[in-house]
């Protein structure tokens, strides 16, 4: 396969997103997979203490027997930052070109390139497009179980100053296939009035390409590796409403930790065209020899391996305020592990309110930036639109990007 791959991976989140991880728990580096909830990252990204519906699979197992039961038949879900689609315009019309002809061009049209280059590039670019196949909660008597199966394909891209002038490259597609069972248990039964634990395991098939290096290191001819990779994890989380708050509304804390299992993924390389999310993109049938196949693979065990993240949180509700009904206030912290990000880039806080019947507005703060969004039920069809932020760099305000997030879910009650 030609470098035609860079292309081919910002054709693919246009294909799932319609106009990139994307990280998860940590907004830099940490590889969790699991699929974002719009009605969450609205919220500020706030949701370890405020139950609620696939909140339990992704953020907190113990919500699972404080939630209603409930079928999903389908849901889809797509995100794409506002830069997406300048950045794969000027790939089309200025980078292809140039990497295609060996960047055999005059100094003053090369510095043009790259000054433009960098300019576009510096702002982080995000997509992602998700699949939530048949997926259910059943809850019951203070037992909740859960359970299904998602997909989600993610894009990151970026560009910083290598130095002499030239952009250093940073491109990172993801593809993770989760089959995610949970179960949560409310320990009141046993006289631990207000505490539930839960658990969440699943088995996860990830395929990964990656690039990080000077955009003149491009060749038209370079072979793109595709790794294939799997891993078994495990989450557990815990909530806990005090019986003894004597305020209007309920209070709850609670958190969670992920990815008990420190894994590698153990990766491997795979032929590019026995992948069905990259047919169709390759020009040419590509070799790579063994050791550099290899080096990939070390590379990528090293580099892309999962670690123990975590959340903690609080969170307010009330069954009525003034005009409006369910009024909820939620605040997270999230923990990745030896990442530099400052303490304000980990703070997550939110407010979500029913306006109407079927209609919920939410907004909040995420890493110091402002977000909001909506959620519309229609008898089956849920609807949830939300617009945030990332921030890539240590502090709020250095590198961030703004991301849109839409979904919408067939679900029987």
């Amino acid at each position: 396969m030609r470098f035609h791959v860079c292309a081919a991976l910002l054709m693919l989140a246009v294909a799932l997103v319609g106009s990139p991880p994307a990280c998860a728990q940590n907004n830099r580096y940490t590889e969790r997979s699991f699929v974002p909830t719009p009605s969450v990252r609205a919220m500020g990204d706030a949701g370890a203490a405020l139950s609620g519906p696939d909140r339990p699979f992704f953020y907190n197992p113990a919500q699972l027997p404080h939630v209603s039961s409930y079928f999903t038949v389908l849901g889809v879900q797509a995100a794409a930052s506002r830069n997406l689609r300048d950045q794969i315009d000027f790939f089309n019309r200025r980078v292809r070109p140039a990497v295609e002809d060996n960047f055999e061009r005059d100094t003053e049209e090369l510095e043009d390139l790259y000054r433009d280059a960098y300019r576009l590039g510096r702002d982080p670019v995000r997509g992602t497009g998700a699949i939530v196949l048949p997926s259910f909660v059943y809850s019951v008597n203070g037992v909740g179980l859960g359970g299904g199966l998602f997909a989600k394909t993610a894009l990151n891209y970026r560009m910083s100053d290598a130095g002499l002038g030239v952009p250093q490259v940073y491109l990172l597609s993801r593809t993770d296939l989760m089959a995610v069972l949970s179960a949560g248990l409310d320990l009141g039964k046993i006289g631990l009035s207000g505490l539930s634990v839960g658990g969440t395991a699943a088995q996860k098939r990830r395929f990964l390409t990656f690039e990080n290096k000077p955009l003149d290191a491009f060749t038209p001819d370079e072979a793109a590796l595709l790794l294939r990779g799997s891993a078994f994890q495990v989450d557990v989380g815990a909530l806990y409403t005090p019986p003894w708050w004597a305020l209007p509304g309920r209070l709850s804390v609670g958190g969670a930790v992920y990815d008990l299992l420190d894994n590698r993924y153990n990766y491997t390389f795979e032929d590019a065209p026995g992948i069905p999310f990259l047919e169709g993109f390759a020009a040419d049938e590509a070799t790579v020899d063994d050791e550099t196949a290899a080096r990939e693979e070390a590379r990528a065990r090293r580099r892309f391996r999962l670690r123990p993240t975590y959340r903690i949180g609080a969170a307010y509700r009330i069954p009525s305020l003034l005009a409006v009904e369910d009024v909820a206030v939620a605040v997270d912290y999230q923990g990745y592990g030896h990442d530099q990000q400052h303490l304000l880039a980990r703070l997550h806080a939110g407010v979500r309110a029913a306006v109407t019947d079927g209609l919920v507005l939410r907004s909040g703060l995420s890493a110091g930036y402002p977000t909001g969004g909506l959620g519309l039920r229609l008898g089956a069809f849920q609807i949830d639109y939300a617009v945030h932020a990332f921030e890539e760099g240590r502090v709020p305000g250095q590198r961030g990007t703004y991301v849109h997030t839409a979904r919408l879910m067939v679900r029987i009650r």
